[in-house]
């Protein structure tokens, strides 16, 4: 194996090192350099300079020798397949800045990937070959390789996947939902460069928007402790390079099919006004059940835009490890195998034309099993793309039909203008050569239509218990709802008569809905280990959007709760309740989900076949679906939510409720349903907050990097923040075949709203009365219910209202010996302690109405269930008055309960 010195860039070979980390000297310079061996099959070698102090006199830039950080993989020569960064100066406009700039190459021989990041603006890097002489390296513990972080904001690292020159690359697992995600750390120069970190967001959180069948979803974006990341889709699977590499070259038919899901995802994307610019088998992702995947869209720069800060800015900035690049002008970014002619000379003045040339080639490469261009150096496969002319596919593989072959040829035509005018014409095409229909959707034949009923119904069979769901729901709150009424009925009937026996009874009060609670929680969560709970999944999204100060009140709520339930003694009843509640949930759990679950495998794999088979054969994944839901029959939700999840499900019935030519059901008024809408309209707000938040802080330090002072930067970055998620929202619904003129029109509405966000022009006013909504919201009635509560648990217990002592007291009827307020609560005409109680349960229990509009009728029924009494509410029959004043409280609540809840 060869490698280069980071220092004076002569080739050192480099035999079988054992893995580790070293700190060898270069024969050449003498120099010391880092060295990391990592114990993968083939090892890849990190090369890299050791951090050193900052000399008092520094050489001059021009004699600096050029820094270099090389990742290879001994194992295989390198092709063409290569990512450039380099900055396209010519000698006579090269400034200090560009003398200074490092080059960063990465080589990585199994992927057949490089970056090189150039001052100079020369694409003659040469590639090295592989070799077996070895050179003698000596171990060196402080190698300052930093280890891999093991959490970053919410999210726990499982394992590096990459490193590259700006940052790193991990697998990793998103807590608050328990999935797997990837996870793109954010270093070095892009970081430490305000503007450009905040230009980087910014596109990024446009390309989050875009949800497509197609295209890998961004998650999310954040900072923890300096570090920015952002999180996508973690696809299972491989890349369609790594299938080629695997396999070699793919099916004509297959390959056509690939590239044109592939297709789709990107015309999504250039109709919300985005080019990708560095499409490569490895950035197509292909999924365990046959979707192909665009990787890395947002994480390039959105066409032609342009920032309304003025920025000096001259270098280019590397990319991930996947080819995350950062796009300023003059600056050539893309891999050069699969680069447009014109990408070469300046990528931030491409078009979605560059991303069809892109997309030629990768056809090409599936077809051929190789680039269509290769060369020692990257200037050679540059210039050949500009104009060496196509390589004959039929003659590579001869398999290849003509009508694919002219394909790939319009595609991969050298001016844009002879390529295909857009996506749409390209599909089309690619339509027509697999046979498929050219219409709006899917339509089935016949055939597959009786299939699919076949395989939806057997499905159906096997679900017959899983429809118990909603009835034994029904039945079971209906038997929680009997016994609290019987308890209260018990308690009330006792009061007058037996307080003993009152008290005994009034421990028991928490059975019914502790029963309820139990059974749920314990089932839901259950069947969260078998991925087939919506609730958790929307519980968890909820609370993976709570601040440290509302989890803060959650927690202090629950420190109160148990205080009441063991002062009060009715931690008995809850006890109870609990435990059958469990038992009910448990048995639920695997006398309906597991045998349900268990029963519908075999048709539900036998579906999935059927669906991959559909998508191999060409069908667009949106009709497709709509074909599944059409042909599925009365059924059709269950099914379909087990082969694409309850989030699909949510989407595909909003769309078919609009459809009258569809019959199926599409209601949404399950308990289930309404539960789930609720936690995700709380999880939108509290997300686009937090999003809006982020975005606005990001905004705040590029202006006051660039001079702006720091409260002109705080009202400029909101009203940027507001602007950019407004844009991202308006884009992501547009649709037309005119790519290159929506990517126009985004431009401009996105350089007009930032320039007015900036000038002051563009204008979203905050809400003046945040703070007051903010104390009036459901934290607060949360704190302060549980503030009552907690003066009823310490009351209850200075008086000793509900003590053994008391208890015994009244059975023997020897009050008189009690003191005197403890005569008038133990005999229930005191509403001093009751009260309190009463009203902090109820207050705390209305914190799960969001909006502040719950807090006014909260306060005037705590005011009534309070005081009603003294101010002369009567007692009605055995029902003493603060019994009434209670009783007329709960009815205050229901027009809040009803109408106070926020919307998003």
């Amino acid at each position: 194996m060869q490698i280069q010195c980071p220092h004076c860039s002569v080739s050192l070979q480099l035999g079988e090192p054992k893995p580790g980390r070293y700190k060898p000297k270069c024969k050449k310079c003498g120099q010391p350099f880092l060295l990391q061996v990592s114990d993968d099959d083939p090892p890849r070698v990190r090369i890299g300079k050791p951090q050193t102090a900052p000399s008092a006199d520094p050489p001059k830039p021009a004699a600096t020798p050029p820094t270099r950080s090389q990742t290879v993989d001994a194992s295989q020569t390198v092709d063409a397949s290569r990512t450039v960064d380099a900055s396209q100066t010519t000698g006579a406009s090269r400034t200090k800045a560009d003398v200074e700039q490092t080059i960063d190459q990465t080589v990585d021989q199994g992927s057949g990937t490089v970056k090189v990041t150039a001052g100079s603006g020369s694409h003659n890097s040469k590639l090295p070959t592989p070799a077996t002489n070895p050179s003698s390296v000596t171990p060196d513990d402080d190698d300052q390789l930093s280890p891999a972080p093991t959490r970053l904001g919410g999210y726990r690292i499982v394992r590096m996947i990459g490193r590259g020159a700006m940052g790193a690359v991990y697998q990793a697992k998103q807590i608050s939902l328990d999935r797997d995600v990837a996870l793109k750390t954010i270093r070095g120069r892009l970081a430490e460069n305000p503007a450009s970190l905040a230009r980087f967001t910014r596109e990024a959180y446009a390309a989050a928007q875009i949800a497509h069948h197609n295209v890998v979803q961004i998650y999310d974006f954040g900072e923890d402790d300096g570090q920015h990341f952002f999180s996508m889709e973690w696809i299972r699977g491989g890349s369609l390079g790594d299938l080629v590499r695997e396999k070699g070259c793919i099916d004509p038919k297959l390959a056509a099919t690939y590239i044109l899901q592939a297709a789709r995802g990107l015309q999504f994307a250039h109709r919300s006004g985005m080019v990708h610019r560095d499409i490569k088998p490895a950035n197509l992702l292909l999924t365990e059940d046959g979707v192909v995947k665009v990787a890395d869209l947002g994480l390039v720069k959105v066409p032609d835009q342009v920032d309304p800060e003025p920025s000096g800015e001259t270098l280019s900035y590397g990319s991930l490890q996947s080819g995350t690049q950062v796009t300023m002008q003059g600056t050539a970014v893309g891999t050069p195998a699969y680069m447009a002619p014109e990408q070469s000379q300046d990528a931030s003045t491409v078009d979605h034309r560059a991303d069809i040339y892109s997309l030629g080639c990768s056809l090409f490469y599936l077809l051929a099993g190789r680039s269509p261009y290769a060369g020692t150096v990257i200037s050679e496969v540059i210039e050949q793309h500009a104009h060496a002319p196509l390589p004959d596919l039929a003659e590579i593989n001869t398999r290849v039909p003509e009508p694919l072959c002219q394909i790939v040829a319009r595609a991969m035509a050298k001016q844009p203008r002879d390529r295909y005018g857009s996506l749409a014409e390209m599909i089309d095409d690619l339509k027509s050569f697999l046979g498929v229909e050219t219409v709006i959707g899917f339509s089935p034949s016949s055939d597959q239509a009786d299939r699919w009923e076949s395989l939806a119904a057997a499905y159906s069979k096997t679900q017959n218990l899983n429809r118990l769901a909603g009835p034994l729901f029904v039945a079971l709150a209906a038997v929680a709802v009997l016994i609290t009424l019987a308890v209260l009925l018990k308690v009330i009937t006792s009061v007058a008569s037996d307080s003993a026996a009152a008290l005994s009874w009034l421990r028991a009060i928490l059975v019914g809905p502790t029963l309820l609670l139990a059974a749920c929680a314990v089932a839901i969560t259950m069947a969260a280990t078998l991925g087939k709970s919506a609730i958790a999944n929307q519980v968890r999204r909820w609370f993976g959007t709570l601040s440290w100060l509302e989890w803060g009140g959650a927690g202090f709520a629950c420190l109160v709760a148990v205080l009441v339930l063991l002062v009060s003694g009715l931690w008995v009843g809850a006890l109870i309740g609990l435990l059958v509640g469990a038992g009910i949930g448990f048995g639920y759990h695997f006398a309906v989900t597991v045998a349900s679950t268990n029963a519908g495998k075999e048709p539900l794999e036998e579906s999935r076949r059927f669906i991959r088979d559909l998508r191999i054969a060409g069908a667009e994944e949106e009709g497709l679906r709509d074909f599944l839901a059409r042909y599925a029959g009365k059924g059709w939700q269950a099914v379909y939510e087990a082969l694409f999840g309850y989030d699909a499900l949510v989407q595909t019935r909003r769309r078919l409720s609009t459809d009258p030519a569809f019959t199926g059901p599409t209601d949404n008024r399950s308990i289930r349903d309404r539960v789930c809408a609720a936690l995700a309209k709380k999880s939108a707000i509290n997300r686009t907050a937090a999003d809006r938040e982020k975005l606005a802080r990001l905004e705040q330090k590029s202006l006051i990097s660039q001079g702006v002072s720091a409260n002109e930067a705080r009202e400029q970055g909101w009203q940027m923040a507001s602007a950019i998620m407004e844009t991202a929202q308006i884009t992501a619904k547009q649709s037309a075949d005119d790519e290159k003129a929506i990517a126009e029109a985004k431009r401009k509405r996105i350089k007009a709203m930032l320039a007015d966000a900036r000038s002051g022009r563009y204008k979203r006013p905050r809400d003046r009365f945040a703070a007051v909504k903010f104390a009036l919201s459901g934290f607060s009635r949360l704190l302060v219910g549980s503030l009552l509560l907690a003066a009823f648990a310490f009351a209850a217990q200075s008086s000793g209202l509900l003590s053994e002592e008391v208890v015994q007291s009244v059975r023997s009827g020897d009050i008189e010996t009690l003191p005197s307020d403890v005569q008038t609560d133990a005999l229930g005409q005191s509403t001093s302690v009751w009260s309190l109680g009463i009203a902090g349960l109820l207050l705390s229990m209305s914190a799960f109405v969001s909006g502040w509009r719950m807090t006014p009728f909260g306060a005037v029924a705590t005011l009534v269930i309070l005081f009603g009494a003294g101010l002369g509410i009567p007692a009605i029959g055995p029902a003493q008055a603060w019994m009434v004043a209670a009783a007329a409280g709960i009815i205050i609540y229901v027009p809040g309960i009803l109408f106070g809840e926020e919307r998003p």
